[in-house]
């Protein structure tokens, strides 16, 4: 199959937020004298609307407290790198003037600074949010929406994921489908999903889908 657009997640997939987020919830649970949350929990949340994980913080921390976790995840996120295998994905899809957007059921305002240090703002000119939506992932919304911003038939457009809930989010919506995980993703179970491809290096997807 060949595509003629890719629409990236975010959290994850361009930046290794996940563990990132992980390891601040735990900090602020171990500041406030609480228990640490462990990763099979988390990763339960991974790629959608965490509100069970949100809800639990709240009950042990308090919103003021949750509030600055999340303040502190996004201001040091744009600290983190680039992927590299995303950074040549896009660099090539540059160069053959193929388009690419981002949606993320994080909120657009969220991840602005990781966007901004990224050098994404003037590269991606659709990105979705969850503000931009009824419902996030696993729903279709996010995707349907990207598509539709671009122009372009689901159908004809490439998803790259790490999550399960990202992953059937695409699916749903008739993309294409490729999962690349990291290690808070990569014992999570796709095999009920239809996948072009699991780990793929950029070089292999320009090759196989463009």
């Amino acid at each position: 199959m060949r595509y003629r657009a890719v629409v990236f997640d975010f959290d994850g997939t361009i930046i290794d937020t996940e563990q990132h987020l992980f390891e601040v919830i735990n900090e602020h649970l171990m500041t406030h004298q609480k228990d640490p949350i462990s990763v099979e929990y988390y990763r339960q949340s991974i790629g959608g609307a965490a509100k069970d994980l949100h809800h639990y913080i709240t009950s042990q921390i308090g919103e003021q407290a949750t509030k600055g976790l999340y303040e502190a995840h996004h201001y040091k996120s744009q600290y983190l790198p680039m992927i590299n295998n995303i950074k040549r994905l896009m660099e090539q899809l540059e160069q053959k003037q193929i388009p690419f957007a981002i949606a993320t059921s994080s909120s657009r305002l969220a991840i602005q600074p990781a966007l901004q240090a990224l050098g994404l703002v003037d590269r991606v000119p659709v990105i979705v949010g969850r503000e931009d939506v009824e419902a996030v992932k696993p729903e279709p919304d996010l995707y349907l929406t990207a598509v539709q911003q671009m122009n372009l038939n689901p159908v004809s457009c490439l998803a790259i994921e790490d999550s399960v809930n990202g992953a059937t989010a695409a699916q749903r919506a008739g993309l294409g489908l490729i999962v690349n995980t990291n290690q808070m993703t990569e014992h999570m179970d796709f095999s009920h999903l239809n996948l072009e491809g699991m780990n793929m290096d950029a070089e292999t997807i320009m090759a196989q889908c463009f």
